[in-house]
């Protein structure tokens, strides 16, 4: 069975770790690698020029030299005196000319003469000649060659002086070109690197001025998705990003004048339907006290109209509260209290008052919050709990830094961790409880609420599997804790 990929499954496993890097690291990193290989290209092509002109000039100018030495050398052997001879006596006239001749860079030269014995200055000897180099030479053709030493690289030439039935050479280090070309391929590799060091800043500093409106869409949507739907984005200088910055714009009003709608909606509704739900919930009560006189298939319906009744009156209440809370009008109450006195008697006025109140230490935990609305906040933690998992089995109360940290703890089934943010959000119930009518487990705004009152008082909550037993869930309330130096001051009042 033949399996086909799209063109952007292939371009993520042709690049799976350049893809993992940001888009301003990848524009900033194409400039670098982009200067490298134009600056290593530079660099490499004229280095290779410059070795190439810098050798054949050196080269050619050793050649001519030792045409012109060979020449001042015939001259000088034909013009001796009749009495000397070019042999082995002849050592100091042909010294003394060997002496004479102009050598550029401490070039070495080698003469050898028909009776093989050699002259030379500088220590060279016919060993140091290539070997078909000298069979060039004594065929009688002028040659030359670059060859490697221990010491280094060198140019030998040589010429056969047909006249004088003698042999010519020249040795020449190349140790100063060598040490011309090391420099300049030392001040070609610095000048690549700091080319590349350059267009890595040129790509940062271009990809930030073009990334720059996508990072203010960025931050003004993160400020959206905070709750300020009156952020919007200057429109730019640049026709083209315009459009983008009125769509958004246009989106952003439209979004916030929906929620709007559905904030008034449901506010409406809510203040509606209370007169009649207390009609009908006066009606039920009168039901209720008549009970004994109704026949049993009545008083099992009348049973079931107040349980939804009830149902009801807290879903339009919750409903009320959130529409509060979405347009602002709560106003916090707060006060400075003993968070585990205050947590014992939430418990005790709770339907499970056994539930056990665990301080982390002796040292009193005192926070500074409303306590009618962090009673709400327990409460429906306790009341969720007893719904879901059995109810909760103990509180545990700590601190992390300077925020305090209540957290409630069940040994029911757990939070599965798909859910654990999505619990939070309003009509929201985890796993097979979404979408049940029960009216013994609400209509999942109660952790809607918990996480609307916790963010009043600057808070966080979340749920997590980490309790003492390794079963259940573990549903923590972390608040702001009070300054050190207040909470000094409050123990020395209760004393």
């Amino acid at each position: 069975m033949a399996t086909s990929f799209s063109p952007e499954h292939r371009r993520r496993g042709l690049f799976p770790v350049w893809r993992a890097f940001g888009l301003r690291t990848r524009v900033s990193l194409s400039y670098a690698l982009g200067a490298l290989l134009l600056s290593t290209g530079m660099a490499v092509s004229t280095f290779v020029l410059a070795q190439q002109r810098l050798l054949a000039d050196t080269e050619n100018l050793a050649v001519s030299q030792m045409f012109n030495n060979a020449e001042r050398l015939r001259n000088g052997l034909q013009n001796l005196p009749d009495s000397t001879t070019v042999d082995a006596e002849a050592v100091d006239p042909v010294s003394n000319i060997l002496e004479e001749l102009p050598r550029a860079n401490n070039a070495r030269v080698l003469l050898i003469l028909a009776d093989n014995q050699p002259r030379s200055l500088s220590g060279l000897v016919e060993q140091n000649i290539p070997t078909d180099l000298r069979q060039l030479i004594i065929r009688g053709e002028a040659a030359s060659k670059r060859f490697e030493t221990p010491d280094g690289a060198q140019f030998a030439s040589g010429v056969r002086i047909a006249e004088i039935n003698a042999d010519y050479y020249e040795i020449l280090p190349l140790t100063a070109t060598e040490a011309t070309l090391a420099t300049l391929r030392r001040i070609l590799i610095g000048a690549s690197a700091v080319a590349t060091i350059l267009g890595a800043g040129m790509g940062y500093y271009f990809a930030r001025r073009i990334l720059q409106p996508i990072t203010r869409a960025a931050e003004a949507a993160e400020a959206i998705s905070g709750g300020d739907f009156d952020t919007r984005l200057d429109p730019p200088s640049d026709p083209d990003l315009a459009k983008l910055s009125a769509s958004f714009n246009d989106m952003v009003g439209a979004l916030k004048a929906r929620i709007e709608r559905d904030e008034r909606f449901a506010s409406d509704v809510s203040h509606e339907l209370r007169s009649p739900l207390m009609t009908l919930a006066a009606s039920v009560d009168v039901l209720e006290h008549r009970r004994p006189e109704l026949p049993e298939a009545a008083q099992r319906a009348t049973d079931l109209l107040s349980k939804d009744i009830q149902r009801f009156q807290r879903l339009v209440e919750d409903l009320l509260e959130i529409s509060r809370l979405d347009a602002g009008a709560i106003q916090l109450d707060t006060d400075v209290f003993n968070v585990v006195e205050f947590l014992e008697r939430v418990v005790a006025q709770s339907r499970v008052p056994t539930i056990q109140v665990i301080a982390e230490d002796d040292n009193p935990f005192l926070v500074d919050a409303d306590k009618r609305r962090l009673h709400q906040v327990i409460a429906n933690l306790l009341d969720n709990a007893r719904k879901y998992a059995g109810g909760a089995t103990e509180i545990h109360v700590s601190r992390h830094n300077d925020r305090l940290r209540i957290a409630v703890i069940d040994e029911g089934p757990g939070v599965a961790p798909a859910d654990r943010l999505r619990i939070f959000d309003r009509f929201s119930r985890a796993g097979s409880d979404a979408g049940r009518r029960d009216v013994a487990k609400g209509v999942g705004l109660g952790l809607s609420l918990v996480a609307e009152h916790v963010r009043l008082h600057g808070g966080r909550i979340w749920v997590d599997g980490s309790t003492p037993t390794g079963t259940g869930a573990r549903f923590v309330l972390e608040l702001p804790g009070v300054s050190p130096d207040y909470a000094i001051a409050f123990e020395e009042l209760a004393i």
